[in-house]
C-alpha cells in the first residue's frame, strides 16, 4: 500500500442502553493512493465489548476482502457510499441498533 495520511480517528466508550455492558468503538478512515482501494479511503470502524473481546460490529475495506461487514458473529459484503460521512452514519446507524448510542 502507497503511503496513507488518517483522516478521520475518533474512539469512546460506549454503554448499552438496557444492559449497562461497555463496549469500545473506535473509527479510523485513512486517505489512499492505491489501486487495491480505488475509491481512495481505506477504513476500520468497529465496536468491540470491552469484557469478551467480542466484535459487536465491525467495517473494513482491507485488501483482498473489500468492503465487508461483522456482525453477530457473520461476515458478509457491504455495500455503500464510500465516503467518510456516510461511512461514520452507517456504524452509528448500526451501533443503535445493537443498543449503543454515543
Amino acid at each position: 500500500m502507497s503511503k496513507a495520511s488518517l483522516a478521520y480517528h475518533k474512539k469512546m466508550n460506549l454503554v448499552h442502553r438496557k444492559t449497562d455492558r461497555v463496549a469500545v468503538a473506535e473509527l479510523k478512515v485513512w486517505k489512499v493512493q492505491s489501486s487495491e482501494y480505488p475509491e481512495g479511503i481505506k477504513y476500520s470502524m468497529f465496536l468491540t465489548a470491552l469484557d469478551s473481546g467480542e466484535i459487536i460490529i465491525g467495517m473494513d475495506n482491507h485488501d483482498p476482502k473489500g468492503p465487508h461487514l461483522h456482525r453477530r458473529g457473520c461476515e458478509v459484503s457491504y455495500d455503500s457510499d464510500i465516503s467518510t460521512d456516510s461511512l461514520v452514519d452507517n456504524f452509528w446507524k448500526l451501533a443503535k441498533e445493537e443498543g449503543f448510542e454515543p
